[in-house]
Parts: structure tokens; sequence; C-alpha cells
């Protein structure tokens, strides 16, 4: 039941989607911008996120020592599928599926995976956060200098937040550990899969931002070409739409949530007077941010060995 509910809201929202962009653009006039991009650029991002995937994949990978060596492809499946259904399930219900491949095909256990899902969105949501901040701060903001100082603080307090959760981890665990009772074990068991040793907490931070760097870059470029504005703009635009997928709820396939992302950082970043071009220019990224993830993810799970 819960399913086809599910199943019957993703098509609602879908329908709706595509109506809407019919009747107030109409689809031809919608994709035209991408006839005046060279299929070279085009090729360049989507190995850009393809490239972003790897990384995170390889991020895994290393982090996890329960992870049996040789099982690289393995975690980017993983990294594919989860990013599939997180893109196309509502309020973030694709994440279950993190701790439940991690557990079925590495054996680790599920409240240790939920720790380490946890701790890696921490980080993608550091960099999405210092980044977008930065740029604002030393952008459309520096000419307001209270509100640019306060955002630069903003900016210092997300790049330090992953060092002060590792910082706690090993008090907070001994806390928990020692108390009796279900809820105590399972979040003793979640702080197990934060890093333990400050090599494994770099190694964490630099595929992050790698992994980040090669997406935004990619998206930043293509969306400001889409959008007619700067790279740095377009990567503000970037980052807002992706910052949309990464809070705790969001809407099926992120349509609407992940152009309101974008837009609310690409039209103060462009200074431009009409919207439309710019909210046209966001559904366009997000088309190729969802087909791509779609076609990687169906990809991956038709390459998971049956049991």
């Amino acid at each position: 039941m819960t399913r086809s509910i599910g199943l019957a809201l993703n098509v609602g929202v879908l329908a709706a989607f595509g109506y809407a962009v019919e009747h107030y653009w109409g689809w031809a006039r919608l994709l035209a911008p991408w006839g005046q991009i060279a299929p070279t650029t085009i090729a360049l991002a989507i190995t850009g996120m393809l490239a972003s995937y790897a990384l995170r994949g390889t991020r895994i990978y290393l982090a996890e020592k329960e992870i049996p060596r040789g099982a690289w492809f393995a975690c980017l499946r993983l990294i594919l599928i989860n990013n599939a259904l997180n893109l196309i399930l509502p309020a973030r219900a694709g994440e279950v599926s993190f701790p439940v491949l991690m557990r079925r095909w590495f054996g680790i256990d599920l409240a240790q995976a939920a720790g380490t899902l946890f701790w890696l969105r921490l980080l993608d949501l550091h960099v999405l956060a210092t980044v977008a901040a930065a740029c604002a701060a030393s952008g459309f903001l520096a000419p307001v200098a209270g509100l640019s100082q306060l955002v630069w603080l903003g900016a210092a307090g997300a790049a330090a937040s992953p060092l002060i959760l590792y910082a706690l981890r090993a008090p907070l665990q001994r806390k928990f550990s020692a108390r009796s009772g279900k809820l105590a074990g399972l979040i003793a068991k979640a702080l197990a899969g934060l890093p333990t040793q400050p090599a494994t907490l770099a190694l964490d931070l630099t595929l992050t931002w790698a992994a980040w760097g090669v997406k935004l870059a990619a998206l930043g470029i293509v969306l400001g070409l889409l959008a007619t504005v700067s790279p740095l703009a377009g990567t503000l635009g970037a980052i807002g739409g992706d910052l949309s997928t990464v809070l705790p709820l969001h809407a099926p396939g992120g349509f609407g949530t992940y152009e309101a992302g974008a837009m609310a950082l690409l039209a103060p970043a462009s200074g431009a007077a009409d919207l439309g071009p710019l909210l046209a220019a966001a559904v366009n990224l997000h088309l190729l941010v969802l087909t791509t993830a779609l076609i990687a993810g169906a990809l991956a799970w038709l390459a998971t060995p049956r049991r």
C-alpha cells in the first residue's frame, strides 16, 4: 500500500511538472538552449558527474574498513543506486537503501552504516555550505558589510563542523557505550561509523572536496551557459540545487525543490531582472542531473549480481 502511494505521488508530481513546463514555456522552447552548447561541453559535464560518483564510491571503500578489499566496484554501485533512489523517492526515503545495502553486501551493522551515512551527508553539507557562503560573502553580499561578515562566520562554522564532530566522537561514544538501553546502544554503534584516526578524517575530507569540486565545476559551467551568466553565478546556482537534495525533505524527483534551491542563489548572484530564463536554465540543469543519475543508477542495479 505504501509503495503504491509513493508511486502514485511520484507519477502525480511528474505529470504536474510536465504540464506546468508545457503550459508556461513549452518543452521545445525550454530545451532550445541546449542547441547552443557544444556537445563536448555536455559530455564533460556528464563525465564530471560520473567522476564525482566514482570519488564518492572510493570514499566509502577507503573509509569503511569492514568492506572487503577488492569491492570498490560494489561501493560505486551502492552510491549510484542510493543516489538514484534518493532523487526519485520523496522525503529522503531513498536514504534507507544505504544502510540496507551496506548490511546486505558487506555485513555491516545497520546502526553503524547509518552513522557512516550521517557522516557522509555532514561532509557533503559542509562543502556545499562552505563554498556557497564564501562565494556569496565575497560576491553579491560583499557591499553589505555587516551581512557579509556574518556570512563569512557561517562559512567558517560550516568548514569547521566535521572537525568539531570528530573531536566529540570519542567522548560521546564512551558516554553512550557506558549507558544501558537500546537507544544508547544504537547511538554508540552509529558513532562507530565516524572516522577514528586523523588520517581517515583527512582522506574523507580530501575525497569529499574533490568529488564536489569536479561536479560543481562541471555543473556551474553548464548552468552559466544555459542562463547566460558568469561561471561563478552558475556554480552558486548548482550549489543551491544540490543543497535541496541534501536537506531532510524534498519533493519526489526533486521537481520544484531543486529549481527553488538553484534560483535562491542564482537569482541574487546574477542580478538579472528577468527570472524566466534563469528558471528555465535551472529546470534544464535539473533534467541533466536527474537523467544522468537515473541512467547510472539503473545500470548499477542491472550490474548487481543476483543471489
